[in-house]
């Protein structure tokens, strides 16, 4: 408002003027906007491993008291329940990632040295894994089987070398999630022989470290969300 004298007349008289400077905070709102609906649209594939983590993140740090549960955080925690027994002799490791789930199994709890057939204490664990994964059926996930050996050469007339062995492992474990009603397209079995240890297989001086060749005789099963293709 701004106000005015005329003359030498003591009366004064007002003039409102009025305020336009709002304006330009709503043009940089609608900008603003306009950049976030270009984003969306621009954006045709979305990682939602990755979304989902964001999404738990952002929710521990609104409120650290809040229970966090997504679809992986929920197959987690009933792994964690399932497979209790498991993890408290060392059988398996439970972890959750950008990634997905990853559990981490001994190989002697899966199969006899040297061979590929499913014993039935990994088919128990098979089968609650199955489990975990059905209580939420609403959603589709995949499941990757990695079979991993030592560095102990092995050669017979089945597995030629730990090569065919580790695939001929993980794909054990493929037949039977397959038995156990999982959708074979959701499935993938890879065998990596001892080419990635978890500990080293030898010492600084090339010596055989025996007492690490059991963590490295392992079987992986990664969970992920199943991500539609494009």
């Amino acid at each position: 408002m701004i106000k005015r004298e005329y003359g030498g007349n003591s009366d004064i008289k007002e003039e409102h003027v009025e305020d336009q400077e709002w304006l330009l905070t709503y043009s940089d709102m609608i900008t603003l906007l306009l950049a976030f609906f270009a984003m969306l649209i621009a954006v045709s594939y979305v990682d939602l491993n990755l979304w989902e983590q964001m999404k738990q993140g952002l929710r521990s740090e609104i409120s650290k008291q809040e229970d966090v549960r997504t679809p992986l955080a929920e197959v987690k925690a009933d792994l964690d329940s399932l497979l209790a027994v498991e993890k408290t002799q060392g059988l398996v490791d439970i972890t959750l990632d950008r990634d997905g789930i990853k559990l981490y199994f001994s190989s002697s709890s899966f199969y006899q040295s040297g061979e590929a057939e499913l014993l039935p204490t990994g088919q128990v664990i098979i089968d609650k894994v199955t489990q975990a994964m059905n209580e939420l059926d609403f959603y589709k996930f995949n499941v990757d089987v990695e079979g991993h050996t030592d560095n102990v050469p092995i050669n017979t007339p089945i597995y030629p070398s730990n090569w065919e062995l580790s695939v001929a492992r993980a794909s054990g474990v493929v037949k039977y999630f397959i038995e156990e009603g999982i959708e074979a397209e959701r499935l993938k079995a890879s065998g990596y022989a001892d080419t990635k240890p978890v500990v080293p297989h030898v010492d600084e001086e090339g010596r055989n470290i025996i007492e690490n060749r059991a963590l490295n005789r392992r079987i992986v099963v990664r969970i992920y969300y199943q991500v539609a293709s494009n």
